[in-house]
């Protein structure tokens, strides 16, 4: 198997704000690559993107909305390029020029020396923004091809004030597509937060890495198709950027491959890992089965799954080819704790992973098993669902106690009720890591998209959304996979990356050729074995 550093560099990095400019400050002052050639990269980047998305733009008008700052210098450039490629270019200066950054001013004046010499003829027009009835009565004779948002990039932390908060509302009323150069404007670039107004775009142009925003909250919706624009930086700039807090990777095949354990030639079942499933309870003892099934499907070669008495004989019947365990029940309808540690002992000593929670139940016994149960164990664990919420109030302490690695799976729910009042979700990246490193633990935060923040801040996103995905039982499936791949060797947060990644995979197969509104959880464990085979297997390893 790859080493973790070597599997980490084949996950992109994805930077907040502070980190890309900490790294522009870098490559600048200390790399020796000047703020105007960076510009001038980054514009005839995104202006390529651009053609090659609407283009050829020969002849159509193209509207460039710029404001006074960097980004509004990327989109002086944009427009420099698309006019110099025969493109009809209105400018639209959000700001008076003497109110331009240094490099944004120097490409003002290089565009004016194309008006100046005659070069472009009357394809390039320049305007300052006067007011939106002027602005409106001054395009429309043109019948904009495209607009190109250069208002407002990285940085915004507070709601748009005027007048590029009128600009955004008229850009959104446009029929013709926009592009947004970096993010689009209106969107906070850490948590895709929307700052009262943004814009709405139809593709994205972003400069050297993605942002975190554009892939949280509503900045995939508002980002539309994004695409990162390599403007000369050097990669290891951008790795070490990538450590600062709120900074994520993002999950690749390339990574999973990495990640995924081969087997040997001569492997047999207890070698390529024993997970042990503790779940079920008299209404869900589906989702231990799934679990269990998931645990295989992921290549744990013995998984045997535990559950209360009262469901055995449904676990048996439904589990042909996985053992299952008895747990004794109480006065409660719940696990009794004593007598079923006792009953588990064996099977959790002879286990290199466990899954707890699972349909597992809310009963008083139940909880208290679990809590006794992540107490004594020394070996590695999944907490999810019900595992989750029977260490609600008391995970601090246990945490403190605790014998072995923990990776928690909680959605937003579980999350606030594990964390308390603190838990808020407005940046659930930067909630992610101040939890896993508040319990020490691996925190596989669900959601769209989830997060796998490790407790040293390492932090990786997983990069597959599908609708398919919401329905009941995927989290099950999930925190299967993840047990079976810690079975097999890998690192909590690996096997939680990898877990996702594979999951998301297989949920996006189903919905290649079925609705993805007809997807229940039990088709994934059908869809692993061939995403496995078709994305992930031996015989793509070394591609």
């Amino acid at each position: 198997m790859m080493a973790s550093s070597d599997a980490e560099a084949l996950c992109p990095p994805v930077l907040t704000a502070g980190a890309m400019q900490a790294a522009d400050r870098y490559t600048i002052e200390e790399y020796g690559l000047p703020s105007f050639t960076l510009m001038e990269t980054a514009g005839r980047g995104c202006a390529a993107r651009i053609q090659d998305a609407y283009g050829p733009l020969e002849d159509e008008a193209v509207v460039v909305l710029c404001g006074k700052g960097n980004n509004g210098g990327d989109g002086l450039v944009v427009a420099r390029h698309l006019v110099t490629d025969g493109a009809r270019v209105h400018v639209v200066l959000a700001s008076p020029p003497d109110e331009l950054s240094d490099d944004a001013a120097h490409n003002l004046s290089l565009l004016r020396q194309l008006q100046a010499d005659g070069t472009v003829g009357e394809r390039l027009t320049i305007g300052e923004l006067e007011d939106m009835e002027t602005l409106t009565a001054g395009v429309a004779p043109l019948r904009p091809r495209l607009y190109v948002d250069a208002l407002l990039g990285t940085g915004l932390t507070s709601d748009v004030r005027e007048p590029i908060r009128s600009l955004v509302t008229w850009v959104n009323g446009r029929t013709a597509p926009t592009v947004a150069l970096d993010v689009p404007t209106g969107l906070h670039s850490d948590t895709g937060a929307v700052l009262g107004v943004a814009v709405q775009a139809d593709r994205t142009a972003t400069m050297a890495a993605p942002k975190v925003g554009l892939r949280v909250g509503e900045g995939p919706t508002r980002a539309g198709t994004v695409e990162v624009v390599d403007i000369g930086m050097p990669p290891f700039v951008l790795d070490r950027a990538a450590e600062k807090p709120g900074c994520v990777r993002e999950t690749t095949d390339a990574a999973v491959r990495a990640w995924w354990p081969a087997r040997d030639p001569d492997a047999y079942k207890y070698s390529v890992g024993t997970a042990l499933i503790v779940g079920g309870a008299p209404p869900f003892a589906g989702a231990p089965v799934m679990a269990a099934k998931a645990a295989g499907r992921s290549g744990a070669g013995y998984v045997r799954c535990a559950g209360p008495e009262t469901i055995h004989a449904t676990l048996a019947g439904a589990l042909t080819t996985i053992p299952t365990l008895p747990l004794p029940t109480g006065d409660d309808d719940g696990i009794a704790p004593d007598a079923a540690l006792d009953a588990l002992a064996e099977a959790a000593d002879t286990a290199d992973a466990i899954l707890v929670g699972p349909g597992l139940g809310r009963a008083p016994g139940t909880a208290q098993f679990v809590r006794r149960l992540v107490r004594t164990v020394d070996t590695p664990l999944v907490l999810d669902a019900d595992g989750l919420n029977a260490l609600a109030g008391h995970i601090d302490e246990l945490a403190d106690q605790r014998q072995a690695p923990w990776v928690l799976t909680p959605h937003a729910g579980e999350f606030r009720r594990l964390a308390g009042e603190e838990g808020a979700l407005t940046d659930r990246v930067r909630a992610a890591q101040t939890y896993a490193e508040r319990w020490d633990a691996v925190c596989l935060l669900k959601g769209t998209p989830s997060v796998v923040a490790g407790p040293t801040g390492r932090t990786v996103l997983g990069s597959i959304a599908t609708p398919a995905l919401a329905t009941a039982g995927t989290g099950d499936v999930l925190a299967g996979q993840c047990v079976g791949l810690m079975a097999q060797g890998l690192s909590p947060l690996n096997a939680a990356a990898a877990a996702l990644h594979v999951g998301g995979a297989a949920a996006e197969r189903y919905g290649a050729t079925h609705d993805p509104r007809s997807m229940v959880a039990t088709d994934l464990l059908d869809m692993i074995p061939r995403v496995a085979a078709e994305r992930f297997g031996e015989g793509r390893r070394q591609r």
